[in-house]
């Protein structure tokens, strides 16, 4: 796998947003207990790529990863390794994970056209790179990942941004949680019930009501004056 491959692959799997990921240094990957420090973005000012902070304050944050991931780093570690070796004293150590082919970091830019160049051949609808995260975004929220989360792991300033983002996964969700609540509600399928609801001559089979006698009912004989005088009443 080709390097911005990786990269691609990092951004599906996190969310995280382009600067971040092509601004990641190996410094900030911790691959034994796999998560990434999100520390610094590189943007792009005029053509050139710059280093600086997150786009919010929780921008700075640790995002855990599967190990699959953390496998396909581990890769990308030592081809870049032989590309370092090969470039010898020509290579630009600024420590990046993801970087061209003598070191030096990747341009935004670049990293957008080259993706949706990829989808557009693959004949797909118009992609941007950002939808990638978006993605991400919803897959975690439909596996039922809480939202606090997913924010957190998205980087966004507050609850309420990711929640006005993915209003329309929210609507499904809730659409599901009422089922699940009224199915947990219902009382359980009892098939002598529904027998029971039944109507017409065989409902209720002769044999099957108790049998009393046909007898008159003996009424209560009325208290006497002395015995309602001693009672008393109850509150």
């Amino acid at each position: 796998m080709k390097a911005i491959d990786c990269l691609y692959h990092l951004l599906l799997v996190t969310g995280l947003r382009r600067g971040e990921a092509i601004g990641l240094r190996w410094e900030d990957v911790d691959l034994d207990s796999r998560g990434l420090f999100v520390v610094q973005q590189i943007t792009e000012v005029n053509g050139r790529p710059v280093v600086g902070t997150p786009k919010t304050k929780r921008g700075v944050r640790l995002v855990p990863v599967d190990s699959e991931t953390v496998a396909l780093l581990c890769r990308h570690r030592e081809g870049q390794q032989l590309e370092r070796s090969a470039c010898g004293p020509e290579w630009d150590d600024e420590g990046l994970v993801f970087t061209r082919e003598d070191g030096s970091p990747l341009r935004p830019g670049y990293v957008t056209r080259h993706f949706e160049k990829l989808a557009q051949d693959a004949g797909l609808p118009p992609l941007r790179l950002h939808d990638l995260r978006h993605t991400n975004a919803s897959l975690a929220l439909q596996a039922g990942v809480d939202l606090k989360v997913v924010s957190e792991r998205l980087g966004h300033s507050q609850l309420a941004v990711t929640a006005d983002l993915y209003t329309h996964v929210h609507r499904g969700l809730g659409q599901d949680a009422a089922d699940r609540i009224a199915a947990a509600l219902s009382p359980a399928s009892d098939p002598a019930s529904e027998a029971g609801s039944e109507t017409g001559p065989d409902a209720f089979p002769a044999a099957s009501l108790p049998q009393t006698p046909r007898t008159m009912p003996v009424m209560p004989a009325e208290p006497s004056d002395q015995t309602q005088k001693s009672a008393t009443p109850q509150s």
